[in-house]
């Protein structure tokens, strides 16, 4: 295992990080990402302000724990500020970050994180899909178990709905973020792999610039990779890592056996290579789930967690929000937001919708970014194979500029040739949740699927579902 390659920002950033009491700008600092880290790099003595141009909730959360936050972008905030740090959403031409790049020492969030982890044990998970579910898991055990770990990852997790925490222990739970290639900054205890799909096309111009960042992170796991055998690269880096292997194969380290699905769960056992088989109750439907539990019970072992005790702390886990969320439940009609914004995310979703027991589904999709809706536009109309009527909202652009072949027109064009589903074109959010309202009905289930700002439609089909003509004006 090696060290990340010496870079002067690393050492920057450590310089930062040691001067207590320094002040640190945050550009951005409502970003799910964003807003876990100003929390601990606040519990690391830092002081912390922030703006955000949004009206996100983390910022509510942000306040309650003490951590100024000012509305809107101005090159005003950064007056009094030791260093600034910015999302990965604010464009080079922002005017508050080119100032910043102008006057102080600058870095973007995949930079500062993975140096401000050196200070614990650190599990990093990592993976185009199941990061924020997987990191839940074994915070959750971790915590159940008397470990105490300190996180930050890309969810609010129950029960007190934060980002990020600090425990007493020397662990870390974070979930490590390939999207602009910084995870390859990590030099991790433990590194979980769940899965590589190619994603993030804004920024990897080939699936394998994006694999490269997986690389790195395999070669820089201090002591355990961690990786899914139900995906061929990461088990092919896992097996070059002499790590452990998870799944359903035979061949697989520790592997669930016996599964048993039904409308409330899954019932199965995990067994680590050749001992006991462990019986496990997870209340979350669908296989994918399965192999989250199998990557988070192999962290917790990592960690001195007995198998038996992360299977009983499983029974109790909650997922974070926009997870399989509840929305609403009214009239014989149940609404649910969930994150999914990749074909194969969508896949999943679907799968366990009809194994929690859904008839009719009606599925609101916001496609997320221009860039991967062009690049994975034929294959998101099969992902929703098993669904009734797709309303398809404007993409959500994410900072991006409107491209050509990644609208949600040209994604209706793909579902139109390929006849999966029915489906429409809304104008907007509002208008979308109209035409679910128009057209549901008693045992139907509505799906908010997307990573945007799809959940603002919670409220408003919450509203249409307390009218008696359950209809939108």
């Amino acid at each position: 295992m090696t060290a990340p390659t010496p870079e002067p920002w690393r050492e920057a950033v450590r310089r930062w990080l040691a001067t207590s009491g320094a002040r640190v700008h945050m550009m951005g600092i409502g970003g799910i990402g964003m807003a876990g880290l100003a929390y601990l790099l606040q519990a690391k003595q830092q002081q912390v302000t922030g703006c955000d141009e949004g009206q996100p909730r983390t910022l509510d959360w942000l306040r309650a724990c003490g951590i100024p936050v000012a509305a809107r972008h101005s090159p005003a905030h950064l007056t009094g500020a030791d260093w600034a740090v910015y999302s990965p959403a604010l464009q080079p031409d922002q005017p508050e970050r080119r100032a910043a790049e102008a006057h102080l020492p600058l870095f973007c969030r995949g930079q500062v994180l993975p140096v401000l982890a050196e200070q614990w044990r650190t599990l990093a998970v990592a993976g185009t899909h199941g990061k924020t579910t997987t990191s839940s898991m074994i915070t959750h055990i971790l915590r159940e178990c008397g470990q105490d770990p300190s996180w930050c990852i890309g969810g609010e997790l129950p029960p007190e709905d934060a980002p990020a925490g600090m425990g007493r222990s020397d662990w870390l739970v974070v979930e490590a973020d390939e999207s602009d290639g910084t995870l390859a900054h990590y030099a991790p205890e433990v590194s979980i792999i769940t899965n590589i799909e190619f994603d993030h096309m804004d920024h990897f111009a080939t699936e394998d610039a994006m694999r490269a960042c997986f690389r790195r992170l395999a070669g820089q796991t201090q002591n355990r990779v961690i990786g899914c055998a139900e995906d061929p690269e990461a088990m092919r880096l896992t097996r070059q890592a002499a790590g452990w292997l998870y799944g359903f194969s035979p061949d697989a380290d520790i592997r669930a056996e016996a599964l048993r699905p039904d409308e409330a769960g899954t019932s199965f056992q995990i067994r680590f290579k050749q001992e006991k088989a462990v019986p496990v109750r997870l209340p979350l439907t669908g296989r994918h789930m399965v192999l989250n539990a199998l990557a988070a019970v192999a962290a917790a072992r990592t960690c001195g967690v007995l198998m038996e005790q992360a299977a009983d702390c499983l029974a109790r886990f909650q997922l974070p929000r926009r997870r399989f969320e509840p929305v609403a439940e009214q009239n014989g009609i149940r609404i649910l937001a969930d994150y999914a914004h990749h074909p194969s995310e969508i896949r999943a979703l679907i799968d366990s919708v009809r194994q929690a027991g859904a008839a009719r589904i009606i599925a609101v999709f916001q496609p997320h970014r221009y860039t991967r809706t062009k690049a994975l536009g034929t294959a998101f109309p099969s992902a929703f194979e098993g669904v009734d009527h797709v309303v398809l909202a404007p993409v959500y652009a994410a900072s991006e500029v409107p491209l050509e072949g990644g609208t949600s027109e040209d994604l209706l064009r793909h579902f139109v040739s390929q006849k999966v589903a029915s489906v429409e074109l809304a104008r907007d959010l509002p208008d979308a949740a109209r035409r679910v309202a128009a057209q549901w009905k008693s045992g139907d289930w509505i799906l908010l699927v997307g990573a945007g700002d799809i959940e603002a439609l919670g409220p408003m089909l919450r509203s249409a579902l307390g009218s008696s003509r359950h209809m939108l004006q």
